[in-house]
Order: structure tokens, then C-alpha cells, then sequence
């Protein structure tokens, strides 16, 4: 564990709720060592798609923190992870990231690990030499809904209720069924937790990303009559097609699905959907999105025709790498059921537009100038929520008062 606990745990106890974190935990580099320990080596991470790997023997690969991971179908149609370390003396075995093959081998001696994780080679090595312990180190997995997560922790938090939703809400789209029409990535110069910030709030929205809010919906207000009966009407029509319309609330997600403005069937620029053939077994396209997030990595929305995975994952103190996916229909053929510049506008120029703000975040918040400042009740619950969840796991690391309220329960 990292040697700054006190410190931490001051800041943590100090700090005024509902307000933007002390500037030492968006730049620190201790601090930054502290949130990979308690929170990128321990809760389930958000890494990609089954239909990304269809077949035994299709691998894909994801850096967590310092720590390489490879995703896999084993020979049984099972999937699978380990540490993409050899046991020999620690060469990553998988450098690409996504491939196929029957046995995995590291390159560097050329030690020979089956689809189950298992030695079956390592040349040069006594007789009596026993393979069975050198097997690849597994890393905790879990589908839910077509999406894969993993855990690197010993004894990784429960994934029930969260996989049972997604099962629930994700089944008519199929994503099994789906496929990656397009996969982006994207260096953003800024501490994870500003990145997750700027994903969880559009108070910005409205002026700085014009092509998103062409079709996007932002606020609903609830209290209005005819906002009241759209949305009725829109949950009604989603659900006569076996659509769940169910909002959850859970410690670290949160999923719902939501209307465009009038008129849009997708995120596009002109609402018109991207892609001609629809996702799944949706009934028809006009579904709105299923958005959801789930701390510390992932946002989603899912749509009639296409969906979009943003997964955000540290890389520095100060450096995030965003990846975005692009599902479509697993028989749409690009250039006839759809256009691939049509199908990633909007989200590519929306990252690219949200990588501008917080790298200048980032900027602010570096100086010492900066103060901690009140998040907005209403247009930044989600950003609060985030924020009360990381102090919270911060703190049950540490061994302070959240992990005494947990005991006590």
C-alpha cells in the first residue's frame, strides 16, 4: 500500500462535499499510485465486447494501471483472462491488441501456454522440470449483457446486481450478435477522474458540443406536462416492443433509457439513423438510448442502430487513454447498410471536443490558484455521485471510516 495514508485520509475527511476534489488528487503522482491500488487494481473493469471474440482462440488485450491482461475464448467456447505476463521471467506474451491463435507464445524464449492458461512447453528446461505451477496468472471475468469486465483483485466486489441489469436492459440488442464497426483512440492530457467528470455532466454541452446536441437531450424536465407525457408516451411504445425502460440506481452505475429531441432516431448529425439495419431484435429504431455508466471506466449508449463504448483508463498522473467502439449489426455491410464517416462524426468530434476541455481542466486545476468549487445539484449529480463514490473507496482502503460503516452493517 501506498506510504501516504495520513495524508490522504486528511484531505478525505476535510474535504467539503459537494465540491470538486483538493487540486493534490488530480495531479499528484502518490496519490495517482494510491487510485490504481484502491481503485483500478480492485474494481471490474469495463475491457470490451464478446462478439470481439467469436471464435476459440481470439484474444483481445487491455493495459490496467501497470498491468497488461488478455481476454480470450478458450477451446470449449468459454471466456477467459490472465495477466498477459509469461511466468518465465515476465515478457508481455501478447503485444497486439486483438488477434487469434491456438496457443499463446512468448516470443522471448518461446514458453508455450494453452487456451486454459496452462504450460504445455518450456524449452530448455530440466527433466524433472513440473510445468503445473507456471501456468499464466488468471484475472477474475464476468459477461453481462454481450460486455465483458474484468477484476485483477484477489476478492473483487460483488458483480451480481450490476450483470443481472445489464442481462435484463442489454438482451434485445443482441450484442453478442453484434460486431466493432470502428475502434478510436484517444490520448487525453488529464487526471482519469477529470476525464470521468467531464463525461458524467452536459452543463457544458450546450456550447461546446453543437453537432452532440443536434439530436441529444440533456435535460427532462419532469415537472412539465408535456414533457411528462412524451416521455410516457415514449416509455409506452419502447416497452410494447419488450424494451425495459427501467432507470437503476446502483453504488457505482447508473442505466436508463432516454428519448432524442422530436424528430431524431439516432446520434447523427441530421438524427437519421446511421445504419440501416437495426441492433438486435429491437422492434423498430425509434428507441431513444440506453445510457449507462459504471465507475471507474465506462460510458454507453446503445441505440436502434448502432451503439458507442467509451472505456477511460489511466495511463499517468496526468494522462488518460480514451477508446471508443463503434457496434453494429453483425450482417450491415459498410458502404451499403451504412457510412462509416456518418457512423463516427458525432462521437469522434464530440471526444475530441471533450480531450480541449480537460486538457485546459487540467491546466486549471495544476495551479496554485486552485480552490475546490461547488459542483451544481442539478446539472452535476452525476459528477457528484462519482466524486462520493471514489472518496468512499479511497477511504475503505485506507481503513477509515467507510470501511468501519461497512463492517457495522
Amino acid at each position: 500500500m501506498a506510504s501516504i495514508g495520513p495524508d490522504v485520509m486528511q484531505m478525505l475527511r476535510t474535504r467539503r462535499t459537494n465540491f470538486s476534489l483538493p487540486g493534490a488528487f488530480y495531479h499528484d503522482p502518490a496519490i495517482y499510485e494510491l487510485d490504481l491500488e484502491a481503485i483500478f487494481y480492485r474494481q471490474w473493469q469495463f475491457v470490451g465486447v464478446t462478439c470481439e471474440i467469436p471464435r476459440p482462440g481470439d484474444y483481445m488485450t487491455v493495459t490496467i494501471g501497470r498491468s497488461p491482461v488478455i481476454v480470450l475464448r478458450d477451446q470449449d467456447g468459454a471466456i477467459r483472462a490472465f495477466f498477459n505476463t509469461c511466468r518465465h521471467r515476465g515478457f508481455k506474451v501478447c503485444n497486439e491488441t486483438h488477434g487469434r491463435a491456438k496457443t499463446l507464445v512468448c516470443p522471448y524464449h518461446r514458453w508455450n501456454y494453452k487456451l486454459s492458461g496452462e504450460l504445455a512447453h518450456a524449452g530448455r528446461m530440466p527433466d524433472d522440470f513440473d510445468r503445473s505451477p507456471y501456468g499464466l496468472v488468471p484475472v477474475h471475468v464476468r459477461t453481462a449483457g454481450g460486455t465483458i469486465y474484468v477484476s485483477l483483485a484477489d476478492d473483487p466486489p460483488d458483480f451480481s446486481e450490476y450483470g443481472a441489469i445489464l442481462d435484463r436492459q442489454l438482451g434485445p440488442h443482441d450484442l453478442d450478435n453484434a460486431k466493432v464497426a470502428f475502434e478510436a483512440d484517444l490520448t487525453e492530457y488529464g487526471n482519469w477522474k477529470l476525464v470521468v467528470e467531464n463525461s458524467r455532466e452536459c452543463y457544458h454541452c450546450g456550447t461546446e458540443h453543437p453537432d452532440l446536441m443536434r439530436t441529444f437531450r440533456d435535460q427532462y424536465e419532469f415537472s412539465d406536462p408535456e414533457s411528462q407525457a412524451q416521455l410516457r408516451d415514449f416509455r409506452a411504445r419502447c416497452e410494447a416492443g419488450g424494451l425495459s425502460t427501467d432507470s437503476t440506481d446502483g453504488p457505482n452505475f447508473r442505466t436508463a433509457r432516454m428519448p432524442f429531441l422530436p424528430g431524431a432516431l439516432s446520434i447523427t448529425l441530421d438524427g437519421a439513423p446511421a445504419v440501416s439495419r437495426l441492433l438486435g431484435r429491437v422492434p423498430h429504431g425509434d428507441i431513444g438510448s440506453l445510457r449507462w455508466f459504471h465507475f471507474p471506466s465506462v460510458f454507453t449508449h446503445v441505440l436502434g442502430d448502432y451503439a458507442v463504448m467509451i472505456r477511460m483508463l489511466p495511463v499517468g498522473p496526468q494522462e488518460t487513454l480514451v477508446n471508443t467502439k463503434w457496434l453494429v449489426n453483425r450482417d450491415a455491410v459498410e458502404g451499403r447498410d451504412y457510412d462509416l464517416k456518418n457512423l463516427t462524426h458525432v462521437w469522434n468530434i464530440t471526444n475530441e471536443e471533450d480531450k480541449g476541455l480537460v486538457e485546459r481542466n487540467q491546466a486549471g486545476v495544476n495551479s496554485v490558484g486552485y480552490r475546490p468549487g461547488p459542483y451544481s445539484p442539478v446539472a452535476e449529480g452525476a459528477v457528484i455521485k462519482f466524486v462520493e463514490w471514489y472518496c468512499t473507496e479511497l477511504e475503505r482502503h485506507l481503513g477509515g471510516e467507510a470501511a468501519l460503516r461497512v463492517a457495522a452493517e
